[in-house]
């Protein structure tokens, strides 16, 4: 069965239709992420990404609902009390992209419209483009503060996290934060588009070495296998097995493009996450310890990929005074 946009909404508006628009306590329900767009592609493997807003407190923070071996959905609950001051939204990246333009599943009364509304309000004055980049950039720079100041809190996945929060701090200025699965591959055109090429190579090199396709070929056996355990008791729903395949083909899918070298976030993110879970084996361990070796992010190495991330950083920090102080902020 070929897979469509048009499958995958309607199995969504299957899930609303039976869980939500029965729940008294759901206001409303939005289609977001990379298949809101009535012109999205469907990739091999990929997630249904919908957003429920409760009115309270809800019972969870995220669920994942396998559909099928390559496809799932992925259900973040918020209570509507992180939306009830709307104008707050514009400096938040990801609930004010959220509002900006979601697929609207069900609401009850006008919440959707009312919010929207005010969101879309001056949403790209500078002081809201400020906050929401600084939203980034803030805990990016203490993290980089911490590990630089104390090496022994260093580690790859508190490294990537600092990386992944610079780079949408910029991006931030021209858009809607990148996704885990597309950090490197989409980074490099935004930074263009902003008119700053020269803070592309720093990303790259805060995340790792240069490596060559064929080595992160050879990874990706045991980079599977440790999401494999990690998959089993997975405290983080990131690493939930149904999301397995979503990675694996996007790795492959990178691997195969014209910039391999993108394929190196997702895998080493997830990765770096399998570790600090607790479930590897010896040998699991083992192997992530060899491949943070090569890809540059053993404690031997990490310096370098701080120095790099600092060079970013001063590259960030400069643009935003910049704004601030051309915008009189």
């Amino acid at each position: 069965m070929r897979i469509t946009r048009d499958t995958l909404l309607k199995l969504a508006k299957d899930t609303v239709a039976k869980r939500f628009v029965p729940d008294k306590n759901v206001i409303a329900v939005f289609l977001v992420g990379s298949l809101r767009p009535d012109d999205s592609q469907v990739d091999v493997a990929a997630d249904v990404d919908l957003l429920v807003i409760n009115n309270g407190e809800p019972m969870r923070d995220r669920e994942i609902v396998k559909l099928s071996n390559e496809y799932h959905l992925d259900i973040s609950f918020e209570s509507n009390s992180k939306y009830a001051q709307a104008r707050e939204l514009r400096g938040d990246p990801w609930r004010g992209w959220a509002m900006w333009d979601p697929y609207l599943l069900h609401q009850k009364g006008r919440f959707f419209e009312y919010t929207q509304s005010i969101v879309r309000a001056q949403f790209d004055d500078p002081l809201n483009l400020l906050k929401r980049a600084r939203y980034f950039s803030v805990p990016a720079r203490e993290a980089w503060y911490e590990m630089q100041l104390n090496p022994a809190s260093a580690s790859p996945l508190k490294l990537l996290k600092a990386a992944y929060d610079a780079a949408n701090a910029l991006v931030s200025l021209n858009g809607a934060p990148i996704t885990e699965r597309r950090l490197l591959l989409e980074f490099p055109a935004r930074a263009q588009s902003l008119g700053l090429p020269e803070l592309i190579q720093p990303l790259f090199a805060s995340v790792s070495t240069s490596v060559p396709a064929t080595d992160i070929r050879q990874w990706l056996q045991a980079w599977e296998i440790a999401f494999q355990a990690a998959a089993q008791s997975p405290g983080d729903l990131r690493l939930h097995a149904a999301r397995l395949s979503y990675y694996k083909s996007g790795i492959e899918t990178l691997l195969d493009g014209d910039l391999p070298a993108a394929a190196l976030w997702p895998m080493l993110y997830t990765w770096a996450l399998t570790a600090e879970n607790g479930s590897l084996n010896d040998s699991q361990v083992k192997s992530w310890g060899a491949a943070c070796v090569e890809m540059g992010l053993s404690p031997k190495a990490l310096p370098e990929r701080l120095q790099a991330l600092d060079s970013f950083l001063d590259g960030l920090e400069e643009r935003l005074e910049q704004l601030t102080a051309e915008n009189g902020l």
